[in-house]
């Protein structure tokens, strides 16, 4: 009794002479004209790969680096806040207590009245604008403006600069 087709793809023994006695003779005997396309699939797929593998690196690399970024700049605003003493809100007493400074620095030679004639519309500039016109200051002058960003909008960041300024 003959086998049918369907048997015979079923057939474990079958299989395993199809595997290692049958794919080895036919490629043999067609390798010489299957060789070149072969190949040229395997550097289509090599190819491919690189491109793929590639592309995934530099997405990755971009994504790095503005994680980077953003946990650098998340570092640097919590030191900010860390490093910088904290600054209670003015009691009525702290208030009077504010006055009598005011009045004693003025009679030290400070003035504290308003900056503008030191910098120009002080109060409508950003904390950003005025950090770069400090610099070139005299400390008494610096001692005015830290006197009235005090009294007035307390900034943190002009306040720790006129800090750094004077050391």
């Amino acid at each position: 009794m003959a086998s049918s087709t369907s048997d015979s793809a079923v057939d474990p023994v079958e299989q395993l002479l199809n595997l290692f006695l049958y794919a080895p003779i036919g490629l043999l005997s067609k390798g010489s004209e299957a060789l070149p396309d072969l190949v040229q699939r395997g550097r289509t797929q090599a190819s491919n790969a690189r491109v793929i593998g590639q592309f995934a690196l530099g997405a990755t690399n971009t994504k790095a680096r503005q994680s980077l970024s953003d946990a650098e700049a998340h570092l640097q605003a919590f030191l900010k806040i860390v490093t910088e003493p904290a600054r209670p809100s003015p009691t009525k007493s702290e208030s009077s207590n504010a006055s009598s400074t005011e009045s004693k620095n003025a009679t030290a030679g400070v003035s504290v009245a308003g900056v503008d004639d030191l910098i120009e519309n002080y109060d409508s500039l950003t904390a950003a604008q005025i950090l770069p016109l400090l610099a070139p200051l005299p400390t008494e002058q610096l001692d005015r403006i830290e006197i009235h960003e005090q009294s007035q909008r307390a900034r943190k960041t002009i306040l720790s600069r006129l800090r750094q300024l004077r050391n």
